[in-house]
């Protein structure tokens, strides 16, 4: 059945001051003046929200510099020390982490387990809580858990479903889990829809409503905000970039398709091509930066170009204004991000008078972990959790 969509006068209300706290967690605003530009409400309406939440222990007032001794310095605001905080989880193919954040998203506690050769099932569910069990010791002001996963997941279930390249892992009911356990609210997504959400709220995509978030690793995954809104089907399953085809007579691919963009342009593919033709045993990190090599140069613009490919694609379907790099894109140099801004500029669809932004993730590759928090942090500022009472 399709959600409700009607709305009544406590829906507003706790959604307003949801988006009050948003704005000035993310720093976009830092008085009572600004709220009340960017909210579109009343001074008198900003005034009370802001004394409420003061009481609540959520927000502090502070003090701001000003250059001119001779005026009073404004009142700013700011979130409270005693405000809650959340947990972040983030499971991947090589690791699982955890970190504790504070509303404004600074990293207070972090605790990672690499995983052996081989794992299965029981040991990454026992990883799962050791980090976590490392992180919540002691604390006693924690909201919700936000959890991350390599795909694909059902955020509706709460399960990380059928992971390619994963040990053969598979139907993992992460929300369960974790909720028995730890008895906290508990909000699963894509970890690149969590870096997409992540970018949007406190990064690079703070300025835009509609986002492609690129996370370039040992697949190739993505996250996408459309008008600003994170993108999710009614089953709670993400976008798969992944696995649009570039060749349709191409190698075959897991997920029973041809020419997936990933068999060409994903991380362990890319970095085998370069140590075959270079005969070095370098990191991906390293050949990002050896310009004065030929083969590597046109190794690494053929993974941009292939990409690119498949982002032009998808540009024309979503119409996004920017493409967000992430996992280990962010390792490129410079140039291949301005070749592959230049490509999708040159191929899309409709050429708008302003271009299509391409930019490295502003938190670089703690997106996804940091996003995994702000997963629990979006129920806040969309009226929840906080304000459900």
């Amino acid at each position: 059945m399709p959600s409700k969509a009607g709305r009544n006068r406590s829906d507003y209300k706790k959604s307003n001051r949801g988006q009050v706290l948003r704005l000035i967690a993310t720093g976009e605003c830092k008085n009572r003046t600004e709220l009340t530009e960017a909210m579109g409400l009343t001074k008198m309406a900003i005034s009370r929200i802001v004394s409420e939440m003061i009481e609540a222990g959520l927000v502090a007032e502070q003090e701001l510099s000003v250059q001119n001794d001779s005026r009073r310095a404004p009142i700013g605001l700011a979130i409270s020390p005693k405000a809650p905080k959340a947990v972040g989880l983030l499971i991947q193919r090589e690791y699982c982490e955890a970190v504790l954040c504070d509303l404004e998203l600074h990293i207070r506690k972090r605790e990672t387990v690499f995983y052996g050769k081989q794992i299965d099932k029981e040991q990454l569910i026992r990883d799962m809580f050791r980090v976590l069990d490392t992180i919540l010791y002691g604390e006693d002001n924690v909201i919700a858990i936000g959890a991350a996963s390599i795909g694909p997941v059902s955020s509706s279930t709460g399960m990380i479903l059928k992971p390619f390249y994963f040990f053969g892992i598979e139907d993992i009911p992460v929300v369960s889990l974790l909720k028995e356990r730890y008895h906290l609210p508990v909000f699963l997504e894509h970890d690149n829809q969590c870096a997409a959400i992540c970018e949007h709220l406190y990064g690079n995509g703070r300025k835009y409503q509609d986002v492609l978030f690129l996370g370039v690793g040992s697949g190739i995954g993505s996250g996408i905000i459309s008008n600003g809104k994170q993108y999710r089907n009614n089953r709670g399953l993400p976008p798969e970039i992944g696995h649009v085809s570039i060749d349709i007579n191409g190698k075959q691919c897991s997920c029973g398709g041809r020419g997936c963009v990933e068999l060409y342009v994903r991380t362990p593919e890319v970095l085998k091509k370069l140590q075959y033709h270079t005969g070095k045993l370098y990191n991906f990190k390293t050949y990002c930066g050896m310009e004065k090599e030929p083969v590597v140069e046109q190794i690494l613009n053929d993974m941009v170009t292939q990409l690119a490919s498949a982002v032009v694609s998808t540009v024309n379907i979503l119409n996004s204004e920017l493409i967000l790099l992430g996992g280990d894109a962010v390792d490129w140099d410079d140039r291949y991000v301005t070749l592959m801004e230049r490509i999708i500029n040159e191929r899309r669809f409709v050429e708008w008078s302003t271009p299509v932004k391409v930019k490295k993730a502003y938190f670089q590759k703690d997106s996804m972990i940091l996003g995994a928090a702000c997963n629990a942090y979006l129920q806040i500022f969309e009226g929840g959790l906080l304000f459900e009472g």
